[in-house]
């Protein structure tokens, strides 16, 4: 087993990785790895101040600015210019089309007869589709008004089949 050391960030004691030597400064934990690796790279730019300033200013003056990228290339390519307006015009009649906002954080439900219960079986987590269960039934207790965002635990057990 290795000489022990002490982590200056956490006080801990290690063994460093016999693979890594004397240049293991740290236990290896994130928070200490993080806290080193921030002061390393503020002695490093400390040293070399001079590394990261005048080459925006020499691209700049070699290469330019994309500022006109995007009007050169649409007068370039039409054609893409049509196809983009046509796929952004349906997805807007889509969305117009929806009954529900697909960013709707409210949960909308219309029943035709008083003693209808409902009860949710499933919710998809990643197709934003919730399943229900209606049924009818003698006696219910309305629930209230519950958001899809966060059904765990929001309805009571009575409310549950």
């Amino acid at each position: 087993m290795g000489e022990r050391r002490r982590c200056p960030y956490c006080k801990r004691l290690f063994v460093p990785d016999p693979r890594v030597g004397d240049r293991q400064r740290t236990c290896g934990r994130d928070p200490c790895r993080k806290q080193h690796k921030r002061q390393y790279d503020k002695a490093w730019r400390k040293k070399h101040p001079e590394y990261f300033r005048g080459s925006y200013s020499q691209q700049k003056q070699l290469y330019g600015t994309r500022a006109g990228y995007k009007r050169q290339y649409r007068e370039g390519h039409p054609d893409y210019v049509r196809r983009n307006a046509a796929y952004v015009r349906a997805c807007r009649e889509r969305q117009a089309q929806s009954d529900v906002s697909p960013t709707s954080c409210d949960l909308l439900v219309s029943l035709c007869g008083e003693k209808t219960s409902v009860s949710v079986t499933r919710v998809s987590h990643t197709s934003r589709d919730i399943f229900v269960n209606l049924s009818r039934t003698r006696g219910y207790s309305p629930v209230g008004k519950v958001s899809p965002t966060s059904f765990d635990g929001a309805l009571p057990a009575s409310a549950l089949p």
